[in-house]
């Protein structure tokens, strides 16, 4: 049989469980290199002849994605021992077992990276999602009017450099600032940003009521829109790690970090909004694990959205494994969002029941089967029904899930196709909004303690 990158962990897995026994896979590491092929970092040591046995097998069994040497590396090997301590290593079900991995890339390391711990005030929300039209940006304007509207002082954060779209939605010509993140990301590759470069980043938006205040850092800002044909080489250069001036590397995930939390000043700010780019992107995994950010989760009830959301989620898994059986702090700040949603309850609540089993699937959530009940004779009266004392209340009472959160519906509403606010000024009027974002605005309001939730307007 042909191995291909699916089959190439679970054939690793097996030849070393049947090789060495169980606690060898448990607490060894697999390695794989950014070109996919495998190696294996004995915890212990074993007979010489052994290991050659097993790394022939090995050999065999993994084709093209055996490394040429040191496939099998054993405990007293070179660099073995800063390898079995690693922390970035993954654990990962393969087969019936957990396995460590780690997986070395050429792109997307930031993947890799563990969620980030909630950030301090004032809070982060990242709208994120797997592709675009989805309503994911409308809904991050309406929600910074709607603060701005209570008071609140809000600053924009658009990471979507490939389709930036908050600096048109929220400012006109006169208010774009002269740089945008893209041009962050360049310039602080060169050296330090001074204080005069990040306040020509912000640019304020005239659609906030007067009672607060909406900032926007864009994707571009006027030097872009002066020179166009600069874009793709800024672009080229925003994603590539910069080496900080004690040699150490930082990522685009680390560089994101660092720029919003010079912003995230609860002096300044009463909440910071980000949009990430769509998709599984590298630059994704900045929005998603690195700003300890609420995180929603847009999509359309479609085969797409429930399978690139089962992508995502089968990756955080690996981090949501620790050695207890604490629930990660991070996994309850996850919320699916159902965009474009029907007016149709039953429909809502079809979607909400699938994004439940998704995060069940993913591993993420547990969920345990109500036992068969024998059937008993009816009673006779109310204030005679059968009782069994040997029965459980775990055996009758459905399991509640750990942390999963119920999806949220924005309802669809034709006068947010094509979301202008800067022509449709009354987009932006509370009644006129509400009926289709209050039950979205209401689970953000759940961060402001001080904002009274409303009931959603619609049936």
């Amino acid at each position: 049989m042909t191995i291909r990158f699916d089959d190439s962990l679970p054939a690793l897995a097996s030849v070393i469980e049947t090789g060495f026994g169980n606690a060898a896979l448990a607490n060894g590491v697999a390695v794989r290199d950014i070109t996919g092929r495998l190696a294996f970092v004995l915890p212990t040591e074993f007979e010489a002849d052994l290991v050659e046995r097993v790394g022939k097998l090995l050999q065999h069994a993994l084709g093209p994605y055996a490394r040429s040497d040191r496939l099998l590396i054993t405990s007293t090997d070179f660099g073995a021992e800063s390898l079995l301590k690693a922390p970035s290593a993954l654990l990962v079900k393969v087969n019936d077992s957990n396995i460590r991995l780690i997986d070395r890339r050429l792109v997307g390391a930031d993947w890799l990276r563990a969620p980030a711990n909630k950030a301090p005030p004032p809070p982060r929300f990242v709208f994120a999602s797997l592709k675009g039209g989805v309503g994911r940006s409308t809904a991050l304007a309406i929600t910074a009017a709607h603060l701005a509207s209570a008071g609140k002082r809000v600053l924009a954060i658009d990471l979507d450099m490939e389709a930036p779209g908050l600096g048109s939605l929220l400012l006109d010509k006169g208010t774009l600032p002269e740089f945008g993140l893209i041009d962050a990301l360049v310039e602080n590759g060169l050296g330090p940003l001074d204080e005069a470069f990040l306040a020509d980043l912000v640019g304020p938006s005239d659609l906030a009521d007067r009672h607060g205040r909406i900032d926007v850092i864009p994707a571009f800002g006027q030097r872009s829109v002066k020179h166009p044909g600069d874009v793709l080489s800024k672009i080229a250069r925003a994603y590539t790690e910069d080496i900080r001036p004690d040699g150490s590397l930082a990522s685009i995930l680390d560089q994101v970090a660092e720029l919003v939390n010079h912003f995230s000043d609860p002096t300044r700010y009463d909440a910071i909004l980000v949009d990430a780019r769509a998709g599984l992107h590298e630059t994704t995994a900045t929005a998603i694990l690195g700003l300890g950010a609420e995180v929603f989760l847009f999509g359309l009830d479609e085969p797409q959205t429930f399978q690139g959301y089962a992508a995502l989620l089968g990756h955080l898994d690996r981090f949501a494994k620790p050695a207890t059986d604490e629930v990660p702090e991070w996994l309850g700040r996850l919320s699916m969002i159902q965009g474009k949603a029907p007016a149709d309850a039953s429909a809502r609540e079809a979607f909400a029941d699938k994004c439940k089993q998704l995060f069940i699937d993913s591993g993420l959530e547990t969920s345990t089967p109500l036992r068969a009940i024998e059937p008993r004779p009816a009673a006779g009266s109310f204030s005679n029904v059968p009782w069994d004392d040997d029965q459980s209340d775990e055996d009758v009472l459905p399991k509640e899930l750990r942390v999963f959160r119920e999806p949220v519906a924005i309802l669809n509403n034709e006068q947010f196709m094509q979301f202008d606010p800067r022509q449709k000024r009354k987009l932006l009027s509370t009644d006129v909004y509400w009926s289709s974002y209050g039950e979205f605005l209401n689970r953000v309001s759940e961060s402001f303690p001080d904002l009274k939730r409303a009931d959603h307007a619609a049936n």
